[in-house]
Order: C-alpha cells, then sequence, then structure tokens
C-alpha cells in the first residue's frame, strides 16, 4: 500500500498546475503579441524622416494648459491668438485612455467636433472609430481595422464618403527591408488610386521611396540618417510627374535633455525652425518661425504650456 500524502505533496500538485496555467498564458500572450519582424503601419514607413521634416511652424500666441483629472482622464485648453494667418480660436480636448481602448475628442468655440475612439480587439487586431461633426454640411465618419501579423500588417479604412481604402505591408528582410502597397476607391469622385511605398534600414541610415497617383502623379524619395542618439539630419525630394516640377527639403534634429532644436530648408526658398525648451515638468516655450527669400514673407510665433505633457 502507498503511504499517505504529506502536507508539502499535497501542496505540489496544485501549485505546479498553476504554474503550468500561468506559463500556458505568458506563452499565449507572447504568441499574441506583435513580434520584433512586424513592420509597423504603413502610414508611417517613412516616420523618421517626416518627423524631422515636418517642424511644426505658427504665427501669433498658443497657450496649452493641460490638466491630468486622474491617471486615465485628461484635459487640454487650447488658446490661439495674435495670428494673422489664422482666426482666435479656443479648442477644448479631452483624453480617456485606458489598457484596451482610448477616447479622444476636440471640440472648438465654432461648434467643430472630433473624435477617435480606439479598441484593442484582440493583441493583434486594433479596431479605429471616429468621427467629425461640424455647422458646415462637412461632416464624415470612417473606421480602420489593422492588423499585425508575424511579418506584415494589413489595413482596412471605410469612410462615410463611399472611400474605401486598404494597404498591406509586408517585412522581406527583417530588420532592413520592407515593402507594401495602398488601394483606394473614392466613391463620389469614381477614381482609383494606388500607393506603394519602400523602405530599406541598414544601421542608422534609412531610405525609403513612395510611388502613387494620389492626389497626382508623383514619387518620393526619403532619407534620413542619425548621427548620433541625439542628432539627425533627414532630406527628401518629390518629383511631379504630370507637371515635370519637384521639390525637395532637408533638415535636422537636436535633441537635448531638456530642449530641442529643428531646422528645415525648402527648394522654394523657405527656412523654418523651431526652438522649444523644457524649463519646469510643468512648464515649456517653443519659439518658431519661417522665413521666405523668394516672396521675402517672414512670421514667427510662441507656444506656451503649462501642466504635465500629454
Amino acid at each position: 500500500m502507498g503511504a499517505a500524502l504529506s502536507n508539502q505533496q499535497m501542496n505540489e500538485k496544485p501549485n505546479k498546475k498553476i504554474d503550468e496555467l500561468q506559463n500556458n498564458e505568458k506563452k499565449q500572450e507572447e504568441e499574441d503579441s506583435i513580434p520584433e519582424t512586424n513592420p509597423g503601419r504603413f502610414d508611417n514607413i517613412s516616420r523618421e524622416s517626416t518627423s524631422i521634416l515636418s517642424t511644426e511652424t505658427m504665427d501669433g500666441l498658443e497657450v496649452k494648459v493641460n490638466q491630468q483629472l486622474n491617471p486615465f482622464f485628461s484635459m487640454v485648453h487650447t488658446v490661439r491668438f495674435g495670428s494673422v494667418l489664422k482666426p482666435p480660436n479656443y479648442v477644448l480636448s479631452s483624453r480617456f485612455i485606458r489598457k484596451q481602448f482610448a477616447l479622444l475628442g476636440d471640440i472648438d468655440q465654432k461648434g467643430y467636433l472630433s473624435a477617435r475612439y480606439f479598441q484593442q480587439t484582440t493583441p493583434k487586431l486594433l479596431t479605429t472609430l471616429y468621427a467629425e461633426l461640424s455647422p458646415e454640411p462637412k461632416s464624415a465618419a470612417g473606421m480602420d481595422l489593422e492588423y499585425y501579423g508575424k511579418d506584415y500588417t494589413t489595413r482596412l479604412r471605410l469612410l462615410s464618403n463611399k472611400l474605401i481604402s486598404l494597404s498591406y505591408l509586408q517585412t522581406l528582410h527583417h530588420p532592413n527591408l520592407y515593402s507594401g502597397f495602398e488601394f483606394t476607391y473614392a466613391g463620389l469622385e469614381k477614381k482609383t488610386y494606388l500607393r506603394s511605398s519602400t523602405k530599406y534600414y541598414k544601421n542608422n541610415d534609412i531610405l525609403s521611396l513612395e510611388i502613387t497617383n494620389q492626389p497626382y502623379k508623383h514619387f518620393g524619395l526619403y532619407y534620413t540618417k542619425k548621427i548620433t542618439n541625439r542628432i539627425g539630419i533627414a532630406t527628401d525630394f518629390i518629383y511631379n510627374i504630370d507637371k515635370g516640377i519637384s521639390h525637395s527639403s532637408s533638415g535636422i534634429r537636436y535633441d537635448l535633455r531638456k530642449s530641442r532644436f529643428s531646422t528645415i530648408v525648402h527648394s522654394s526658398g523657405s527656412i523654418s525652425s523651431s526652438y522649444e525648451e523644457l524649463y519646469h515638468p510643468l512648464a515649456s516655450l517653443k519659439v518658431s518661425g519661417e522665413v521666405n527669400y523668394q516672396t521675402s514673407n517672414y512670421f514667427f510665433g510662441l507656444k506656451l504650456r503649462f501642466g504635465p505633457d500629454i
């Protein structure tokens, strides 16, 4: 006859079973999570260069007050005035963010309302709903379904203006080469658009190419180089095939511990620069400006932020 089980032996089996379930659950989460070989979003294939070459410039004064009401809910008050390019405006923004979903909304003094809802349906499937309401007959709504596979990302977009878009981005050789396409059908215009993009990455050099007929036939070439962890340079070249004209720009961004400086030179004859300083975790100042030497036009602006960086 077998001996009776001791208290330690009796506790071993349940603990082993729990550990086994936890390990299986952890293994399943790892399998469901987005792997490193995933190429990311199709729209972000040139994000390294656009982040440097799309420096925000403004004229006048903008004051932003951020309020973190609780760990999940925050509000932002934005006031813009003193601009000769845009009329004065006040925008109220709200953010409600949890682990699996997020709700973002903006409304201004004229009654323009925009809202976006993000739902992480599964670890690999992201659902986005968005709507824009306007006092004018320009309201719109839409939905995105994005699926992140092992080495590819696909997205289906449906808009209320009868626009359907399908994109697919594939990792050809991780982490060096990505390629994909986007097919768009505009029902109101009864036109079809096709966009193809390819990205090559090696060490600190990133090169991407885009060919599309939306809104006109053109191709764009983007190059980014990360000189150090704080300094990055980028350049692009866009050629309009229909009109036979081209445009290019080059820029540099320098990130310090509490400040950031960036400047961009355009082939059209304009130079835009911005400098942002973090004086306190709850306060920052940004100075930006742009000058066009061909038209002799220039402007500059100030942007103040109070409250936590949301």
